[in-house]
């Protein structure tokens, strides 16, 4: 979000969030926030896979790592570079997906039953916003992240291993 305000370029309308980390203005922030997001949530990807009890455990686990590898692969590989779209595309399947098996996971808790419904809605913004209101790609990857952002802050499992 910085670096959406101090570019003097970026449009939500009609911007993609990656054009951010290839300005010179903004690259530094949008590409070092993905990386060190990216490293940063590690950790806890161990804690998920430690603490993984069963199949769907282990599966939310991996998913969640790929898609930190991927979101810092967003900033390793900036839209100048070839792997930009596949980093890209992987990051948002991969956080939906996360939150789509936590959701199936522990379907008979609130928190489940709220992490299935956010890794539902971050592909639907997609068809929504291309279809009828925008010509960019930015909000619909700003809705992506951000649900994947509640989902690791707010629903995400508090105590992995602990049915929450």
């Amino acid at each position: 979000m910085a670096a959406t305000t101090i570019s003097q370029t970026f449009a939500w309308r009609t911007s993609a969030l990656s054009d951010l980390g290839v300005a010179p203005g903004t690259a530094w922030l949008f590409n070092g926030s993905l990386i060190g997001g990216g490293l940063v949530g590690l950790p806890y990807a161990w804690a998920l896979w430690s603490a993984a009890s069963d199949r769907l455990g282990h599966i939310r686990a991996a998913a969640y790592l790929l898609a930190l590898v991927s979101m810092a692969g967003v900033g390793l590989a900036p839209a100048d570079q070839p792997l930009h779209v596949p980093f890209a595309l992987a990051f948002f399947g991969l956080a939906a997906l996360t939150a789509v098996v936590d959701g199936v996971a522990r379907f008979r808790l609130p928190r489940g039953k709220l992490s299935l419904l956010t890794g539902l809605l971050a592909p639907v913004a997609w068809p929504v916003w291309l279809g009828w209101l925008g010509r960019g790609i930015a909000v619909p990857e700003i809705v992506g992240a951000v649900l994947f952002g509640v989902w690791v802050v707010a629903l995400s499992p508090e105590r992995p291993g602990q049915p929450t």
